[in-house]
């Protein structure tokens, strides 16, 4: 048994776990050349001796959590950093992120891609799907969660919306999505628009800035769906139109017609294609550890490998 594994099933209710633990915690939110408070200052803090603390931090060495220097009256300093090992030695649980429904290949490649990359970095990664990215940033803000995935476009317009969030990583160009259509009932005029039922998922900021754009000055009756609903209300005719994402297009739906609604046409899509990790403001820990873990340009190949069929989705 490891000595991270022993820590967790027979020491962490001493005082010594516990220290180890609330170091851990710190060394988390560190990044290699931060200086460390003096150890007396630590066991003032955490109402232990100084003795436990000097003990609490070799072990974490020994572990190969962190590398720590000694830099005689300059004080210590952090030399290297393990974030997997400390999320492991500090939380006992896995890292908790929220992402889409995956109801979009885009969605189902990074899934499979982040559970691939944690699964190497021998940390757990618990996945939440949920509609929308204000509920998903409600949830971030609740605490439930470490992190969520958006497009670029909703997380900067999070703070506007009272969400104070930290980008974290971010995927690139038409991560999140290749690009929109307005898909629309074929004996309407695209050109006109007027008199329009045009289905919006209220709870997606995306959803409602682009459907609010494409209607602008138009006569249009904005209709609150759910997204993954919005197929089936076109086909039965609740709605005449929605916008959609083209590689998800479906061909057989009958009398429909797509529009492809181009970045040239309004420079706020580009930030609508493009997948961002935020976390809560000033949430180092979670930040420090997600960016260790990610690789973007594999995660990026593995995205394309599950978009094109190529391997089969898993998360």
């Amino acid at each position: 048994m490891m000595r991270t594994e022993q820590a967790t099933t027979q020491g962490l209710l001493t005082k010594h776990g516990q220290i180890v633990m609330a170091l851990a915690r710190t060394l988390l939110e560190a990044a290699p050349g931060d200086r460390l408070l003096p150890v007396q200052e630590y066991a003032d803090l955490f109402q232990a001796g100084a003795g436990t603390v000097q003990s609490a931090l070799d072990f974490l060495q020994d572990v190969a959590a962190a590398r720590l220097e000694a830099r005689g009256r300059l004080g210590t300093y952090v030399a290297e950093v393990n974030y997997p090992r400390l999320w492991q030695i500090s939380q006992h649980r896995p890292m908790i992120g929220a992402m889409p429904l995956p109801y979009l290949r885009h969605v189902e490649g990074l899934a499979t891609a982040l559970q691939a990359q944690f699964a190497d970095a021998e940390t757990s990664l618990a996945l939440r799907f949920m509609r929308g990215s204000t509920e998903r940033l409600q949830a971030l803000a609740s605490g439930v969660i470490d992190w969520v995935l958006v497009s670029r476009f909703a997380a900067d317009t999070a703070g506007a919306h009272g969400f104070a969030v930290d980008p974290c990583v971010t995927f690139g160009e038409q991560s999140y999505l290749e690009g929109h259509v307005l898909l629309l009932r074929s004996h309407l005029n695209p050109a006109q628009l007027d008199g329009v039922r045009l289905g919006v998922d209220f709870l997606s900021a995306d959803h409602a800035y682009i459907s609010r754009t494409i209607s602008r000055g138009k006569r249009v009756e904005l209709v609150n769906i759910q997204y993954d609903q919005a197929l089936d209300l076109l086909a039965t005719g609740a709605i005449d139109a929605v916008v959609w994402t083209s590689l998800e297009t479906p061909a057989a739906l009958s009398d429909i017609t797509a529009i492809p609604l181009r970045a040239a046409d309004d420079p706020m899509l580009a930030p609508l294609s493009e997948a961002v990790i935020v976390v809560s403001q000033g949430n180092k820990a979670a930040a420090n550890l997600l960016q260790a873990v990610l690789d973007v340009r594999a995660a990026r190949t593995i995205q394309r490998a599950v978009i094109e069929r190529m391997r089969v989705p898993s998360y």
